[in-house]
């Protein structure tokens, strides 16, 4: 008899039993087994809904209005109840309700990785489902960590005690000596304490300023580099520049951790806005007769090719209530472009007081990378301009954050609280920045505002107001015409008071008035519920100066803020946490998401884009130690060979280093067949290290579209052959160019007639000519033709145009008709299609264009490591 428990048959399918061996059901093995859980019964049990018949209220054909409503009361109560358990039900854990930005492929098992709001549940849910979580967010200190732990703990107590008995000292002897002096206590003021003056050290003339000094337990971090005032912000949430490589002496955020590219691009053109840090803009002061300071200017190159900007054009720029912004030359022939700087000038104090003679003040912004150009050039001509002036270095006195996109004003609306509102002009007449700032909250883009508009007054502590709300606009009809009537007039270029921030006595008393954290929330405590507490006298008073500037050709404003160097941090918060209108926050940026907004408007960015000039080839060559250590870092089957590259017409190697945009190649004489083909890896390497090439400088686009129209003669001597122009790219066909493209001209039609006109082919107005005429371009058949003629005929309409690829594909122009490379180039989002922003030779374009040579700004672009060009054309930029 066999017993209940024994195994069944294992190999007995025609008896109708399984071929798998079925598990063991013995109560010993019972306890062992997992029950299958069905996954489905938890929603089925929370979507099933209680019913109750009507057939109660129906009796004798009658209906009894009472019953029939306490059923139908019944299934409304089980409808809510469903829906509450259905919702309850959901299959969606808590790191599923994380924003969309911050999610990864797999959720973390570390609950305080999602926000606070989410934690509980997050919690629960991992407990219910039995998850492995995580305890510790460091890692275990080990014997010898945690000896120096204890080691730490004990200084910091004994120094804590060292300084508490100081404090303590201190204390006696000015009790002491109060008590011994009548006088200091019968005249002290308040508490009868000594009312005691501190002089603000002078300023040292022409010496370069040093970096704030850093908490003690910061220090040894920023021995080789500065932190930028929201460091420890972007240090959280954004990649940062290598400990041990900073960038510009500053360590700066490159770009946010969570995805940013496309939230970056609709946060500053759809809705939204994107703020930076950029503290590492160097700031330099210039005072002294208003002569000397045009002198020095002049001396720059400011205005050489904006004649106009001494005339009556720039009286409101002189005037200080409008920024200008251009390249500055060096001072000594052939006077090379520096770099783009920013000149705003203060307000003129005593208007009555001759132009010339008059007291002035004045800021010159540049980028750090040519910060020490601009600062010898200045002290060079501050020592021979006369009568002198004073430069002074405000590079860690001065920060500044910009913010770009169509909520940038209502976010500066929301964090910037003006000190004082008046209604009417002072006693001089100057009118009152600070009631055209709230007449502003209506604004709803910056770009209503005059172009280079500025704008100087003095704010509130941010944090007495944090977190922002969001700010309502007027929406009456009155109120909106009084805006605009507000924006055409603008009445403050007239008159307006000279901006706070220049004066170094308002800038050091707002860093040093700040208040603790502590005492912010204190007062903060005291307020009634939903208010922010009342201003006080005592409170610092912030001056800042805020300017916009529109990008040229293109609608998009940004708006600069300048303030002093330790309240940007107070600031900063305010504005990442600022409610919009539109939904969300302001994003933060980093130094891709500079590069990436002016590259979708087609503006070069400095210094990468600006190869001519020292700061921008200093950064090729760091670039070029990058990409060359991507390529050795690949093994060999996955590198491109650079030797074996087929660049057409039967040519091998490519044109250069491959991975970098090779100057030195083009500005040398063109090489043999021999030469190009048997160049090696080591020559490439020989040459990616040398020194930028002698006479190569760039000319700012202005004077080069006077050069290319004929405004101006350009004389082909030896700096000609070296000039460098920027230029926008854009593809006439499909593709993408990326950094290091090689830039060729059209084949010229004496040496090449027929690969130029194979290119010519591939021409949009060509193929919609061919669309227009006989179908392809191709001549008709007749009626009779016979069945060969006719496939062919089909065949050459289906490949035409070539496509890349194929072997009638037009190849690249030789070397002889390279003229410039790309520095940048990605698809772009605002165009829809690849653009790129390069550089090339003026002297090998000059003359086609001079000429008005028909298509004399076509271009072809080959990638670096390819063997197809795409037919593009360039313009200025």
């Amino acid at each position: 008899m066999a017993q209940p428990n024994s195994q069944a048959p294992r190999n007995h399918a025609g008896n109708g039993q399984k071929k798998r061996r079925e598990h063991p059901t013995d109560a010993k093995n019972d306890s062992h087994k997992r029950a299958k859980t069905d996954h489905r019964a938890k929603q089925r049990d929370a979507r099933t809904l209680s019913a109750q018949t009507s057939s109660k209220a129906f009796r004798n054909g009658e209906l009894d209005v009472d019953k029939f409503v306490k059923s139908r009361e019944y299934e409304i109560r089980a409808l809510e109840e469903g829906m509450a358990r259905s919702k309850k039900a959901l299959t969606t854990r808590a790191f599923q309700h994380v924003p969309k930005e911050l999610r990864r492929r797999t959720a973390s098992h570390n609950v305080k990785r999602v926000p606070k709001r989410l934690q509980p549940r997050a919690k629960r849910e991992m407990i219910e489902d039995n998850t492995p979580t995580v305890t510790a967010r460091k890692r275990k200190p080990t014997r010898h960590m945690r000896l120096r732990l204890e080691t730490a703990k004990q200084l910091r107590a004994l120094g804590t005690q060292k300084k508490r008995s100081e404090e303590t000292k201190k204390k006696r002897d000015g009790e002491k000596s109060v008590h011994g002096s009548q006088s200091v206590s019968s005249n002290a003021p308040g508490r009868g304490q000594p009312s005691l003056h501190t002089r603000i050290s002078k300023v040292k003339k022409v010496v370069p300023a040093f970096p704030p000094l850093a908490k003690a337990k910061f220090r040894k971090r920023q021995i080789h580099k500065t932190w930028l005032p929201t460091h420890m912000f972007h240090a959280k949430r954004a990649r940062m520049t290598e400990p041990k490589d900073p960038l510009w002496r500053f360590a700066i955020p490159l770009t946010p951790t969570a995805k940013s590219y496309r939230p970056t691009h609709r946060a500053a053109n759809d809705r939204g806005a994107v703020a930076w840090d950029a503290s590492y803009m160097s700031t330099i002061g210039l005072e002294g007769q208003q002569r000397s300071i045009v002198g020095m200017l002049k001396g720059l190159g400011v205005g050489s090719y904006h004649p106009n900007l001494w005339q009556a054009n720039g009286e409101k720029w002189r005037n200080g209530t409008r920024v200008w912004e251009g390249f500055a030359f060096e001072r000594e022939a052939p006077h090379r472009p520096v770099a783009p700087v920013t000149v705003i000038w203060c307000v003129p104090d005593n208007k009555l007081a001759e132009a010339e003679n008059r007291q002035r003040k004045a800021f010159v912004r540049v980028h750090p990378s040519a910060f020490w150009q601009i600062w010898e050039e200045l002290v060079r001509l501050a020592k021979v301009i006369k009568p002198q002036a004073s430069v002074q270095d405000l590079r860690f006195e001065i920060g500044s954050i910009e913010i770009t996109g169509p909520a940038a004003t209502e976010a500066l609306q929301a964090a910037l609280w003006p000190t004082s509102k008046q209604d009417s002009p002072d006693a001089k007449g100057f009118q009152s920045v600070e009631r055209l700032w709230t007449a502003l909250d209506s604004l709803v883009n910056p770009d209503m505002l005059p172009p280079d508009v500025l704008l100087g007054f003095e704010v509130q502590d941010p944090r007495l107001h944090h977190p922002p709300r969001k700010v309502v606009p007027r929406a009456s009809e009155y109120e909106q015409d009084q805006l605009l009537e507000l924006l055409a007039s603008w009445p403050f270029d007239a008159a307006q008071r000279p901006p706070t921030i220049f004066d170094r006595r308002t800038r050091l008393a707002a860093s040093s008035s700040l208040p603790s954290q502590k005492a912010i929330n204190r007062r903060k405590s005291l307020a009634p519920p939903g208010e922010y507490p009342a201003p006080s006298s005592k409170d610092p008073r912030i001056p800042i100066l805020l300017y916009r500037t529109s990008e040229r050709s293109h609608s998009r404003s940004t708006c600069s803020l300048l303030l002093p160097w330790k309240c940007v941090q107070a600031v900063w918060y305010s504005l990442m946490y600022c409610p919009l209108s539109t939904g969300g926050q302001p994003r933060f940026g980093g130094l891709d998401e500079r590069r990436q907004l002016a590259f979708e408007i087609q503006q070069p960015w400095f210094p990468a884009d600006f190869p001519g000039t020292e700061a921008g080839w200093q950064w090729e060559m760091n670039e070029r130690k990058k990409r060359e250590g991507e390529w050795k870092r690949r093994p060999k089957s996955k590198r491109i060979n650079w030797q074996s590259v087929d660049t057409g017409s039967g040519r091998k190697g490519e044109v250069g280093t491959g991975w970098a945009c090779d100057w030195e190649k083009l500005m040398s004489e063109p090489s043999s067949e021999a030469n190009l083909s048997g160049k090696t890896a080591r020559d490439a390497e020989t040459r990616a290290g040398t020194l930028q090439p002698a006479d190569m400088m760039h000319l700012p686009g202005l004077q080069a579209r006077t050069v290319l129209v004929g405004q101006i003669r350009f004389h082909e001597d030896g700096n000609a052959q070296r000039t460098l122009v920027t230029v926008r790219i854009k593809l006439l066909t499909r593709g993408v160019p990326q950094t290091c493209a090689r830039i060729y001209r059209l084949p010229s039609a004496k040496g090449s007639s027929q690969l130029r006109r194979r290119w010519l082919t591939l021409h949009p107005r060509e193929q919609a000519t061919r669309r227009r005429g006989p179908k392809n371009g191709l001549p008709k058949l007749p009626k009779d033709a016979p069945d060969h003629l006719v496939q062919r005929r089909l065949a050459q309409s289906l490949l035409n145009p070539p496509q890349v690829g194929h072997n009638d594909y037009p190849g690249s122009p030789g070397e002889e008709d390279l003229i410039g490379f790309v520095t940048t180039g990605n698809y772009n989002l605002g165009e829809g299609q690849g653009t790129g922003i390069g550089s090339i030779v003026l002297s090998k374009v000059l003359k086609d264009v001079s000429d008005n040579e028909k298509d004399s700004n076509l271009c072809i672009v080959r990638n670096s490591g390819d063997s197809a060009g795409r037919l593009a054309i360039w313009e200025v930029a």
